[in-house]
């Protein structure tokens, strides 16, 4: 059978590839160029956060001979207001498949994922934490690059898939690793060397923006869609070596004494202690080959070049390994985006890299720094100063006083009420400090972060139902925010996630899971395309009780619906309480088995003359109880006995001797007895009950 052929981009000639060096080479000196205009305002966001003394001409702050610093700088609390807001912990990432088979898979794939990006790991935190402060306050644009690093020693291994013996041909895969090792000992099969890796590590490190490269001429937001990524970078000797491959007589040309100033965003203090290491400086680009290349067939092929200073060729000119190209399936394996992810917080028509919200905000900085400046001249100008009358007071104390060195009494001819007197001060306008309030307004405006968001008390008579309006709006707008944080977060660890498919042993995991996740999932060949997610607003540290309101609404929802495990929730409960769980948390007791309950039903006079029945009867019912039940059960055969009719007294109607009106009377009127049992049925046959009311006639509610 014919081998497939590979992609063009793999064997693609060198004269192919010098054409493209020198096509990035000059891409490269653009894109150098078009960074260094943005070098002095992004050092200018740093100065105004660390509240330095500007020296822009435009912010308008006098500055004396002996004047101490007097700058403000309220960039300092916005920016940790702001970066608390949108990012303050490693989020659990979550997964989901669009092939149910791999259903079983998945969450073993996420378990080992969350602990590579965890604090023991690659410590995504700290590039995170880093690109957002330079999102925020420096540059308006962060970036991380995201890399597999390992070291190697070359072994020897066999060069044939089968081991002959007397029974026949055995795959090398089902011999025993000590008696493969013995065969390869005494060469008794065939081996070939072959670099295996001693240590590995998934490194995610902050790219600063004054290294960071783009296209020149790129107007968009999804980087991915630029022509090429890189950055500058720096590297020892060693590691340059073995990376760049480099030979000991280079090491004079390639190495540099100094600091670069054109892309250092750090003063002249920071860099000193830089000036003396000597470092190899190199420029590492990575492009999508299609752009470059028309004979390339795949939208994902990235290819990876490097030019270190001191050399006119690259020193690596190669497809990028962190994808590889799977002959089954024709597509990539492995990472399918830009080792370097890069996020912004806003976008700016067809300008990539926006300005942060320092710069957006330094306007109203100058401001203040203008007004705060003109309060301290005010009060160097406005010191109290008196007035006395020289013909009241002594010429010896006029000269004490003129010297400002006397406290005490001072004698006076005549009234001193109108011997001395202090002249009137110069006050600081009010208007201005009204001035200053608004442009502490429009800069909180411009930041989208009030006193409420920054911990401070808002303004006075403020109602809970306002604070609440104003947090609902704040979470509306930092909510875009936080979902371009988000998939920055989340394009690293896709990045991650890929590299992990091609060079990670899951050392997390135990070889239950891995069987498993090998057999269920095969990661070597299968293209693992899994939508990553992270639950909203995941990124936020909670306050403990709104985390435990959280979790405990949760618990009194589900608690037993039996879909959930209690065990976690009320696990992490206790630890947000202070409480240690493997201290109070037990396994629960099975219950108590209940007593049985046994009902018994009796009928007819056959049941009750049954011995086992009345003997069970005897057990519950005392023989007084029997007693009195019996007498109860005569009276109530008995038929009831009628009553006499009450005695009338004489002359009275009814009563003997009196007078009896003719006809029947009817019961109820006067003198007629209230009952009268003896009355037979139909003595009145006009007397009847009123109707119901469910049951009026159709005459009573109009019929029809």
């Amino acid at each position: 059978m014919a081998k497939k052929p590979q992609p063009k981009s793999a064997t693609a000639p060198d004269e192919k590839n010098s054409t493209i060096a020198e096509e990035l080479a000059t891409r490269l000196a653009a894109s150098k160029r078009h960074r260094r205009t943005f070098i002095p305002d992004w050092k200018k966001n740093i100065d105004a956060r660390l509240g330095r003394p500007s020296t822009t001409p435009t912010a308008g702050v006098v500055v004396e001979a002996g004047e101490t610093q007097n700058e403000v700088n309220p960039d300092w609390a916005l920016t940790k207001a702001k970066t608390a807001n949108l990012f303050s912990q490693v989020p659990a990432v979550r997964g989901t498949h669009e092939n149910a088979k791999y259903a079983r898979a998945v969450p073993i794939f996420m378990k080992a994922l969350n602990f590579e990006i965890g604090e023991k790991r690659s410590n995504i935190a700290v590039p995170m934490e880093e690109a957002i402060n330079d999102m925020v306050n420096a540059a308006g644009v962060g970036a991380i690059l995201v890399q597999y690093v390992a070291r190697f020693e070359t072994v020897d291994v066999p060069a044939v898939g089968t081991l002959q013996t007397a029974a026949g041909p055995i795959p090398i895969a089902q011999v025993p690793p000590d008696m493969l090792q013995q065969l390869i000992e005494q060469k008794a099969i065939p081996t070939k060397p072959v670099e295996r890796a001693t240590d590995y590590r998934f490194v995610g490190k902050r790219i600063s923006p004054g290294n960071l490269l783009w296209p020149s001429d790129f107007g968009g937001s999804c980087f991915d869609d630029g022509d090429l990524i890189g950055h500058t970078g720096e590297m020892d000797w060693p590691s340059a070596q073995l990376e760049f491959k480099l030979r000991d007589d280079e090491k004079d040309t390639v190495m540099t004494t100094g600091v670069e100033q054109e892309h250092d965003l750090r003063d002249g203090d920071a860099k000193s202690g830089r000036s003396a290491v000597s470092k190899v400086r190199y420029d590492e680009l990575f492009y999508w080959r299609y752009r470059f290349d028309p004979q390339e067939k795949s939208f994902s092929a990235i290819w990876r070049i490097v030019y270190v200073e001191g050399k006119s060729e690259p020193v690596i000119h190669e497809p990028w390994k962190g994808q590889r190209y799977n002959e089954r399936t024709r597509k990539y394996q492995g990472v399918c985006k830009f080792p370097i992810r890069v996020g912004t917080l806003t976008y700016i028509s067809d300008h990539p890299v926006p300005p942060s919200d320092s710069e957006a905000g330094r306007p109203q900085v100058f401001d203040m720094r203008r007004s705060r400046s003109q309060m301290f001249l005010n009060r160097e100008r406005s010191i109290p100063m008196r007035w006395f009358d020289v013909n009241r007071i002594d010429p010896m104390i006029q000269e004490t006083i003129m010297r400002g060195n006397w406290q005490a009494a001072i004698p006076s001819n005549g009234d001193g009420s109108r011997s001395m007197g202090e002249i009137a001060r110069a006050s600081y306008p009010s208007e201005n400090l009204a001035f200053d309030n608004m442009t502490k307004a429009d800069l909180m405006e411009t930041w989208q972060v009030g006193p409420n968001q920054m911990g401070s008390t808002g303004r006075s008579g403020q109602t809970a139902e306002e604070s609440g309006l104003v947090q609902q709006n704040f979470a509306t707008r930092i909510g875009q925010e936080r979902a371009k944080v988000a998939t920055l977060f989340l394009g690293v660890v896709e990045v991650m996630a890929g590299l992990m498919v091609l060079y990670s042993d899951f050392p997390s995991l135990s070889e239950e899971e891995k069987q498993t996740l090998f057999t269920t999932w095969d990661l070597k060949t299968v293209l693992p395309e899994v939508v990553l997610t992270i639950r909203p607003d995941s990124t936020i540290v909670l306050d403990s009780e709104q985390r435990i309101s959280r979790l405990v609404r949760f618990l009194n929802l589900t608690a037993k619906s039996g879909y959930i495990k209690p065990a976690p929730i009320i696990a992490e409960i206790a630890e947000l309480s202070g409480i240690d769980p493997a201290e109070v948390l037990t396994q629960p007791q099975p219950p108590q088995p209940e007593d049985p309950n046994i009902s018994f039903r009796f009928s007819g006079k056959d049941d009750l003359m049954n011995p086992a029945v009345v003997a069970m009867l005897l057990k519950k019912i005392s023989p007084q109880e029997l007693e009195g039940a019996k007498k109860l059960l005569m009276a109530a055969q008995m038929p009831p006995s009628p009553q006499p009719p009450p005695a009338q007294p004489m002359g009275q109607p009814g009563a003997e001797g009196a007078e009896t009106p003719a006809g029947p009377t009817p019961p109820g009127s006067a003198g007629a007895p209230a009952t009268n049992p003896n009355l037979t049925e139909g003595a009145y046959p006009d007397w009847h009950m009123p109707p119901k009311i469910m049951q009026r006639s159709r005459d009573a509610v109009g019929g029809e």
